[in-house]
């Protein structure tokens, strides 16, 4: 709290004096404001925006922009100045519409409110069309950019099909065990991609198992061997055309597998239509 006393010098007289007018200038514009909003009726805020909302855009513009003339003026004095603005407006509006008409040819107040009502339609079926037209635009553009990503993916699908390396042959002729093997043993090891030793370790168990039961299926064949079962059928199909393993007989006495003229499966003959690259093999 701020005090005054006999003891203070003319300086801080002075000072004190200030800081009370400007806190007594606060105090003024504080009442001023407080006065301001309960003579316009500002408090009521919901019903002065409800009212604003129901003119039309245009009017709303021009009231906000008038606003700032209200601190000037009475409240009666800014109510008749905004109606002036308010009719001011209206008449450019109907003398503008009046030119209108005049351009268009109207010479009669009932010409001009049917030209109006056609207008209105025309507008409406415009904006209607606009509205169907980014609808229909937009449903194009999504089905050009799922065509687009799926015939991406066609393409990158084909292309890596495309890119993949045919099977290539395996040059075995330097791996361990190879002297075991005969001719046809090493062109089998060779396009099934399979070395020796696994070779013989699955001839092995499919002889064996051969020698004890007396026939072998094909799909025992590819239990017993642990390889790929691929390379499985197709080494069960050699050993069969080669006659080492004879196939369960049928109900009808026939064999169940069928033999071909010389020593290679049929297989490996398809894929002796088309050269293969050799692939060098370090042991």
């Amino acid at each position: 709290d701020m005090v005054i006393t006999e003891d203070d010098t003319a300086e801080e007289l002075d000072l004190k004096q200030i800081v009370l007018r400007i806190y007594n200038g606060k105090l003024d514009r504080r009442l001023y404001r407080k006065s301001f909003i309960f003579d316009r009726d500002l408090l009521e805020y919901r019903k002065n925006q409800a009212a604003e909302k129901r003119r039309p855009k245009d009017e709303r513009d021009l009231l906000n922009k008038v606003k700032v003339f209200a601190r000037m003026q009475t409240r009666e004095d800014f109510d008749q100045f905004s109606m002036g603005m308010l009719n001011e407006h209206a008449l450019r509006q109907r003398i503008k519409q009046l030119q209108e008409w005049r351009r268009n040819g109207i010479t009669t107040l009932e010409d001009g409110a049917q030209y109006e009502v056609e207008r209105s339609q025309r507008l409406s079926r415009r904006a209607t069309t606009q509205r169907d037209s980014v609808h229909l635009l937009e449903r194009l553009q999504k089905i050009v950019a799922s065509r687009t990503i799926r015939d991406s993916a066609s393409e990158a699908a084909a292309q890596k099909q495309n890119s993949r390396k045919p099977a290539s042959i395996v040059d075995i002729e330097s791996a361990d065990g190879i002297e075991l093997l005969s001719g046809p043993e090493k062109d089998l090891c060779s396009r099934l991609r399979l070395f020796p030793r696994p070779y013989l370790a699955a001839k092995e168990v499919l002889l064996a198992e051969y020698a004890r039961v007396g026939c072998l299926k094909r799909r025992q064949a590819c239990e017993l061997v642990k390889i790929d079962s691929t390379k499985a059928r197709w080494i069960y199909d050699f050993f069969v055309e080669t006659g080492w393993i004879k196939p369960p007989v049928r109900e009808d006495g026939d064999a169940a597998a069928v033999s071909i003229d010389g020593p290679m499966p049929v297989y490996l003959a398809a894929l002796d239509t088309r050269e293969q690259p050799v692939v060098k093999s370090e042991f």
